[in-house]
């Protein structure tokens, strides 16, 4: 496919220290190393101590206690991504696929400047942390020879045609005005009914890691078995439709910066995390920035049926006469009435209440009124300016789709593998 290449090198840049939770798969173990095997794969061993480094290496990573508890809750789902990394490499190995050495120190050399490192920095980086380099480099040619091998099988399955494009380019025009949200996600498939306890169990020792403060974005790095995996996990912006219905509910009910999960659908089990929200407007709080007013009227939490119709009068009466800021700076207003000038404020530092009836405000409009602890109050945006999201690109539309049919193509080769795969898991 001419100008696409989901599964090219870029994809592969994740920021050093997620790579570095990558980098130790196994080499066939001698006779002597026999009963330290954690598994067999068909002719290849992944010994314990393979594992073990690999763990430690995860632990760095996301942050975790650096605890035996810790790692051995962790290892299941250590080995089982070290399993899929040796099938992966077989497969490439027996198709004769493997990168060049310029595509190996063009990664290498991105990671040194992705990560602020100078030149040769990367191996100072990685021996100051007790890292073999050969081990860094073995991942990265695995990671390249599957990204290849894929490409070369089903590059020709996974076309967008202009008709696609088009469907998805008029659910986004037709989604603008509806909330999105930025999400990111942790998916673990459940390729086989027999499966499902084990990857369940997975799912949740992840989510309990992520409640004791690991990192999203490098469990998702590690774990995550979906396209968005070497973005940690983001999903970027969603609209009501994009995810499964129990995901959308979920996502309808969370505040940004909340988890939730796991939730299993017909493919396996998700996390989510909601990282922020943009309203009807297109925007998202912290994207616009108005200058605000705060009209206040006074009304007792004890106040009678007769004070309350009173109030609301006031507030037809102050919107009837404050056609713009100018217009409320020189009106006369009901007794009692206070005109605060807040100034320029970005919307997502005011409190949660007041940001959804602000977001759909434009300049020279006045909100409906709101209970506040010393009364009524009215807000009205004498200013505003917004930092609006562009559509996306045909082009982009295109490598979206392309990756999505491709990553999918690449789950089943996969699950293909791991079923006619000899596996002994000893561990």
């Amino acid at each position: 496919m001419k100008n696409i290449r989901v599964y090219n090198w870029r994809r592969l840049l994740a920021p050093l220290l997620a790579i570095l939770a990558a980098i130790a798969i196994c080499q066939p173990a001698t006779a002597q190393e026999e009963a330290l095997i954690a598994a067999v794969v068909n002719d290849h061993s992944i010994s314990s101590v393979d594992l073990a480094h690999r763990t430690n290496l995860v632990l760095f990573a996301t942050a975790l206690p650096r605890t035996p508890q810790v790692a051995q809750r962790l290892q299941p789902q250590v080995l089982k991504t070290m399993i899929d990394e040796t099938l992966q490499l077989q497969a490439a190995e027996a198709a004769s696929v493997k990168p060049t050495q310029g595509e190996v120190d063009a990664i290498l050399a991105n990671m040194e400047r992705e990560n602020k490192l100078p030149p040769g920095g990367l191996d100072e980086f990685l021996a100051s942390r007790g890292v073999e380099k050969s081990a860094l480099v073995r991942q990265v040619k695995i990671s390249l020879s599957w990204s290849k091998l894929v490409e070369r099988k089903f590059a020709s399955q996974a076309t967008i045609g202009e008709d696609e494009i088009d469907d998805a380019l008029n659910r986004i025009k037709e989604n603008q005005g509806k909330p999105r949200n930025l999400v990111s996600e942790i998916f673990l498939p459940v390729d086989e009914a027999t499966q499902d306890e084990q990857i369940k169990q997975a799912a949740l020792r992840i989510m309990q890691q992520l409640r004791s403060g690991a990192s999203f974005d490098a469990l998702a790095r590690a774990f995550s078995q979906n396209a968005a995996a070497v973005s940690g996990g983001d999903l970027g912006w969603l609209v009501q439709g994009q995810l499964d219905d129990q995901l959308e509910q979920q996502l309808a009910v969370m505040q940004p910066g909340q988890l939730a999960g796991p939730f299993r659908t017909m493919d396996g089990y998700h996390i989510v995390a909601l990282r922020d929200r943009r309203l009807a407007g297109g925007s998202s709080p912290n994207q616009v920035t108005v200058d605000l007013r705060q009209i206040n009227i006074p009304l007792s939490a004890e106040a009678t049926e007769e004070e309350v119709r009173a109030t609301l009068a006031a507030t037809e009466q102050i919107r009837a006469v404050a056609k713009d800021c100018d217009s409320l700076a020189a009106a006369s207003l009901p007794g009692g009435v206070s005109v605060a000038n807040i100034g320029r404020v970005r919307i997502g530092d005011l409190a949660a209440p007041l940001q959804p009836p602000l977001m759909g405000l434009q300049a020279n409009q006045i909100s409906t009124p709101l209970r506040s602890p010393y009364g009524v109050m009215m807000l009205m945006v004498c200013e505003r300016e917004a930092q609006s999201a562009d559509l996306p690109s045909r082009d982009q539309i295109k490598e979206r789709l392309f990756r999505q049919k491709l990553d999918l193509l690449a789950r089943r080769y996969l699950r293909d593998l791991r079923r006619a795969a000899f596996l002994d898991i000893r561990r």
